[in-house]
Order: C-alpha cells, then sequence, then structure tokens
C-alpha cells in the first residue's frame, strides 16, 4: 500500500533534471517519461469535463499524442 501512496505522489510532482546549473523540467506524462519537456499545455482552459485539470509539461512525443486526443485544440506555451 505504500508503494502506491509513493507511485501517487510522484505523478503531481513536476520533476526537474540540474543541467549547466539550470533546472529544465522533465515530462510528467503518467509520471513515467523522463525526456525533457517541450512544450507547456494548460487542458483546463478548454471547456466541458477537461475544466478541472491544470497543466502540465510534455516532451514531443507526449505533446503530439494529446494534441491528436483534443483535435487540435490544445492550449500550450513553448518552454
Amino acid at each position: 500500500m505504500e508503494k502506491d501512496m509513493k507511485i501517487k505522489n510522484i505523478k503531481s510532482i513536476i520533476r526537474y533534471r540540474i543541467i549547466r546549473h539550470k533546472r529544465r523540467a522533465l515530462c510528467d506524462y503518467m509520471g513515467k517519461c523522463k525526456n525533457f519537456a517541450y512544450k507547456e499545455v494548460y487542458p483546463g482552459m478548454l471547456k466541458g469535463k477537461y475544466k478541472n485539470k491544470g497543466w502540465s509539461y510534455l516532451c514531443k512525443k507526449h505533446f503530439y499524442k494529446e494534441k491528436k486526443i483534443f483535435k487540435g485544440k490544445l492550449p500550450y506555451c513553448s518552454i
């Protein structure tokens, strides 16, 4: 049961990697991806069932995957 609690906490934390004394965000798609973040997305700005979602960092692979799901209407910002 403790392992489940640790996994749930990891999914909600923004992870960083330090490169040349600067923090770079990592992709937080399901808490498993270790790639650098490419875009910051805001599904909470959409109407409907996604209204309660916040924002997240996504790598290029997962960004295009999510963009397909939202049919190109995903609000985002470059990092």
